[in-house]
């Protein structure tokens, strides 16, 4: 878990640091006004476009590794039904012999 958050904290900073990287270097850069805005909205549609498609990749991460938790969910409840319904008539055996 510990190494979740660790990954997910240099993913932000290593992010956040590229952005403002790119937009000091766009903003001290000796351009023309006109041809700087144009630069800045190109950027901006890029990382807007980057960040639909991280977005989707996410999505279908977590849809994969939620269908797989259920698949797995289901094969352990279905060996301790097995495991549940082995032990059970040993039990009622027990309480007959009694």
């Amino acid at each position: 878990m510990a190494e979740r958050k660790a990954v997910k904290s240099f993913l932000i900073g290593a992010l956040s640091g590229a952005a403002l990287g790119a937009a000091a270097a766009l903003l001290l850069a000796p351009k023309p006004g006109k041809e700087l805005r144009k630069d800045i909205a190109d950027k901006a549609q890029l990382v807007g476009d980057k960040t639909a498609e991280l977005g989707k990749a996410a999505g279908s991460a977590a849809q994969t590794l939620a269908k797989k938790s259920a698949d797995w969910a289901g094969e352990v409840r279905a060996k301790l039904g097995k495991k549940d319904a082995a032990e059970t008539p040993a039990a009622s055996d027990d309480a007959e012999a009694i």
